[in-house]
């Protein structure tokens, strides 16, 4: 048996960041150089950290209510899950580097440029000023570095780095991809073609989204009868329009934030698509 301790922890701060970095922002530019200044009774228990090019900085997140009110959370608790861009499907915080933590603690890898006495001169440190500092920590490449590391692949594509955790990009960056396929098929069966008989697709979605349709349909690009709107939107907004040589079907998603690929695979189509519209010879005949 687990036994989750419940009572609060207290700890002192051993400094405070003193930045130029005010107000909460959605982005930050970790070129920025700030200053961690410790307590002057913590002087002495710096001595050779000079000598390191980098520290781990270990804060509380004392303006965490200021980032809730700018992406607009209502409720009391902070969300402990975030959806991905341009993807129907969510991630847990401990998956990302979002502010939202459950405990409210943050942590960041700086630069340390210079030591004067109690004051620590980094760089990248990506705390709002008067951020309490709860521990610092020098940083060791030997022990902390760890070059082959998996990484996402949505990670991939906004940090640029180059390795990817195939598994993990199946079950959920791969939820758009999946929702595509089965929009794709669904449209071709409503129309009674095969893959390559549509002749044009219009798509507003997310590129996953518009990859699996591609994919199902053979509709492309390339060949010039695919027709690509990007939208950074909850799915409620993403929609396909197939048409063959006398038909056109448009499809229209449900606002539904999907666990993973393999939800989307399986659920009804109810639960995937708001509206199905047939158009023929200027007639509409709308399917549920």
């Amino acid at each position: 048996m687990v036994i989750m301790p419940k009572e609060p922890i207290s700890i002192r701060p051993v400094g405070v960041v003193v930045s130029d970095f005010k107000e909460c922002s959605r982005t930050f530019d970790y070129n920025k150089e700030s200053m961690v200044y410790m307590r002057e009774d913590l002087t002495d228990a710096l001595i050779g950290i000079e000598y390191f090019s980098h520290i781990h900085v270990v804060y509380y997140q004392h303006r965490r209510e200021d980032w809730l009110r700018l992406i607009e959370w209502e409720q009391d608790e902070p969300p402990i899950t975030l959806p991905f861009a341009s993807e129907p499907a969510c991630q847990g915080v401990y998956s990302t580097r979002s502010p939202s933590r459950p405990s409210a603690m943050g942590s960041c890898v700086v630069e340390l440029l210079k030591r004067e006495g109690n004051r620590l001169y980094v760089k990248g440190l990506d705390a709002l000023d008067g951020t309490p500092v709860l521990d610092i920590k020098i940083y060791i490449p030997h022990y902390d570095a760890f070059p082959l590391a998996e990484t996402p692949l949505n990670w991939c594509m906004g940090h640029e780095l180059i390795t990817t955790s195939r598994h993990f990009h199946w079950d959920t960056v791969n939820t758009g991809l999946t929702l595509g396929l089965r929009t794709g098929a669904k449209a071709m069966q409503i129309l009674g073609i095969g893959r390559g008989e549509a002749v044009r697709a219009e798509i507003a979605g997310g590129h996953f989204f518009a990859q699996g349709i591609e994919g199902a349909t053979g509709c492309s690009v390339l060949r010039g009868n695919l027709f690509f709107e990007e939208l950074h939107t909850s799915p409620g907004q993403w929609k396909l329009l197939l048409a063959d040589n006398s038909r056109e079907v448009e499809i229209r998603l449900n606002d539904h934030i999907y666990a993973g690929a393999s939800e989307v695979l399986e659920v009804d189509e109810y639960v995937l698509f708001a509206a199905v519209q047939v158009r023929e010879k200027n007639n509409c005949e709308d399917r549920q």
